[in-house]
């Protein structure tokens, strides 16, 4: 598997986690409300939201505010560090730091999975996607000498907080936004 993708250029690399990320947040979008409706009385789920479930709200639509908020910064990150790369550019850390984080958020999904002994919103792209490209991604970056662990580290706690913001900020706002659910 590594040897045809060794080919595979830097630029092209970055450029694929925003690909992947919709892609991923797309069998979300695609799955969350039906999936939440299914499960809202499982105990679980109210300690895992970082806000609470408007159940008299579009659901979907909320979640595609908050996609669309992380795509945009996660996409003008990728623009940053790709229009700036080199091999000191600050943006490289922050790029390794939010790629980590969405290593992280797929690891989360399969145990999710796992735990629950069931599907939940995310996983199937969360195993084949998100999980291989960031390991891959990272593995790259650390082997071009382009991060090390350090600038690693240091994006990883710069990248969460700011994705854990982005994430409360969009379901937040999106639930402002989102019309009252028709029962039909």
């Amino acid at each position: 598997m590594l040897s045809f993708m060794s080919d595979w250029s830097i630029v092209m690399i970055l450029w694929l986690l925003p690909v992947v990320f919709f892609t991923h947040d797309g069998e979300e979008i695609a799955t969350m409300e039906r999936w939440l409706r299914k499960n809202k009385n499982n105990p679980v789920l109210s300690k895992i939201s970082p806000v609470s479930t408007p159940w008299d709200k579009n659901i979907t639509l909320q979640f595609t505010f908050a996609v669309l908020l992380i795509g945009f910064i996660l996409t003008s990150v990728t623009l940053l560090t790709s229009l700036n790369f080199e091999i000191s550019s600050p943006f490289n850390a922050l790029f390794a730091g939010f790629v980590t984080v969405f290593l992280l958020d797929g690891v989360k999904h399969v145990g999710a999975s796992i735990a629950l002994w069931a599907y939940t919103p995310g996983v199937i792209t969360a195993a084949l996607l998100e999980i291989p490209y960031g390991i891959y991604a990272l593995y790259r970056l650390l082997h071009a000498d382009i991060i090390d662990m350090t600038s690693l580290a240091l994006g990883t706690i710069i990248a969460l907080p700011i994705t854990l913001l982005l994430v409360w900020t969009g379901l937040t706002l999106g639930k402002r936004i989102a019309p009252p659910r028709i029962n039909m």
